[in-house]
């Protein structure tokens, strides 16, 4: 608006002295006129280039906090979609953790059940096995003299539970394996004199010496715990040496072979 007055003010001033005096092509208050003018105008379109300027710079925060809130949206929705998944795993999660605490309870109680069952199944009886023993002895003496290795054969039984004792050969037979007891008796008088061995499957395990003098009756006992497996045979035999006369039995002192399992 400023310019427009100024421009008519010159216009006005210009045509009253060209009325007056020349043409304005030649006047000099014309031409600085004019050359202020095209000053203003550059002012003019200058400060119209900052005014565009300083509008468009405050449209830009404008459209930043725009897209920023857009964004903000879009987040805001994914973490809602995010906190839902969220939710539907934990869901599952625990439906998994109640079927594995499940499990584990019914595992649990079906081998405590087991141990139970196990712990009051029925005994197993098992029935004690026949006994073995038997008790023989010499029905008459016994002509050993100085034969060596000579079977003593006790032919008298007394007792042969379980059917070991053989009187015909002098010899027990294990029915079964164990642990036994063997024990033999050898009564003798006068000058005789023998050593008397026990075997088991043909090992001497144990051996006895009697050498009575002057008349005198006398006799001596062997004894062996010893372990004897089925099928091996026992017998009493006189040793290799110190062998004489005869192995005494009688009313007023017998000769005997005992034997009986223990386990």
């Amino acid at each position: 608006m400023f310019l427009y007055c100024m421009l008519f003010a010159l216009y006005s001033s210009g045509a009253a002295s060209t009325r007056n005096t020349e043409p304005l092509d030649n006047n000099s208050d014309w031409k600085l006129a004019m050359k202020k003018i095209e000053e203003l105008q550059m002012i003019v379109k200058f400060q119209e280039a900052r005014i565009s300027s300083l509008e468009n710079r405050c449209k830009e925060p404008v459209d930043k906090v725009t897209e920023q809130e857009r964004s903000l949206k879009k987040q805001s929705v994914l973490i809602t979609q995010l906190e839902a998944r969220v939710d539907e795993f934990e869901t599952l999660l625990k439906i998994e953790n109640d079927a594995l605490a499940k499990h584990a309870l019914l595992a649990n109680s079906k081998h405590h059940s087991s141990i139970f069952k196990n712990s009051i199944s029925p005994v197993r009886i098992v029935a004690p096995e026949e006994p073995i023993a038997f008790y023989a002895y010499l029905a008459t003496n016994a002509p050993a003299y100085s034969a060596v290795h000579y079977i003593i054969v006790f032919d008298k039984v007394v007792t042969n539970v379980g059917n070991g004792y053989h009187p015909h050969i002098g010899t027990f037979i294990a029915p079964r394996s164990g642990l036994y007891v063997f024990t033999w008796t050898i009564r003798q008088w006068g000058n005789r004199n023998h050593i008397t061995e026990l075997l088991v499957d043909n090992e001497v395990v144990h051996v006895i010496h009697l050498h009575p003098i002057d008349g005198v009756d006398c006799s001596v006992t062997g004894t062996v715990v010893v372990q004897v497996d089925q099928g091996n045979d026992v017998l009493v035999r006189t040793g290799s040496r110190y062998n004489g006369g005869e192995i005494n039995s009688d009313i007023d002192g017998r000769s005997t072979f005992a034997g009986w399992n223990i386990m």
